[in-house]
């Protein structure tokens, strides 16, 4: 339909907002605002504001699993999902390496006859060793005596086991915290358990 401004009503007339015009024709129209010609569809707002969100999301996942170029979205997930199952198999190796791995005598009192370790009720010293190919570590909680970490090194020394590098703390007055980091030699060939326990008797050995 064609209008013309014959047929509008004057600015002098009372008509409202959403009052409708009828015309000579018999048709009619709204009468509408200007600001409802320049409100956008929030809709359409929103859904741009969150594409934009999750291409920002995607760019910092592809940043953390070290990805050179931008690929398309599904690329991104699935090589994501690769990377956690890659993470979460590797952690389920360490923690079947650390239990096979880590001896922990953890506060044990022992009988004088098998291990010449004394008499009393003493729960020291404590003796931890751990293996990795060729790395072995091993920390001892004891009492402070007169050249212990000479004693220890030298029989380590003994059973073919090269120290790389070893640290002393003293807990408290009486105690202390020994770390020792050393390499198997071609002649090492004693277990884990075996170590720990010709540890215990060099250490209780007055």
């Amino acid at each position: 339909m064609e209008e013309s401004g014959e047929n509008w009503p004057s600015h002098d007339s009372d008509l409202e907002i959403h009052d409708k015009v009828i015309f000579e024709d018999g048709e009619s129209e709204s009468v509408c605002g200007d600001d409802e010609y320049q409100i956008g569809d929030p809709t359409d707002i929103t859904k741009e504001s969150n594409e934009k969100e999750i291409t920002q999301r995607l760019k910092e996942l592809s940043d953390v699993i070290g990805l050179k170029k931008m690929d398309d979205d599904t690329s991104i997930v699935d090589k994501a999902r690769d990377y956690v199952e890659k993470l979460a198999e590797r952690v389920r190796e360490l923690e079947q390496e650390a239990g096979s791995n880590i001896c922990s005598n953890k506060r044990t009192k022992v009988n004088s006859d098998e291990y010449n370790c004394g008499t009393g009720d003493n729960t020291l010293p404590e003796i931890k060793a751990r293996v990795s190919k060729k790395d072995v570590l091993v920390i001892v909680h004891c009492e402070k005596q007169k050249g212990i970490l000479l004693k220890i090194l030298t029989h380590l020394a003994s059973l073919h086991l090269s120290v790389v590098n070893s640290s002393v703390l003293q807990f408290g007055k009486s105690i202390l915290d020994i770390t020792i980091i050393c390499k198997m030699g071609d002649g090492y060939n004693i277990s884990v358990n075996e170590l720990v326990k010709t540890l215990r008797m060099v250490i209780s050995t007055q």
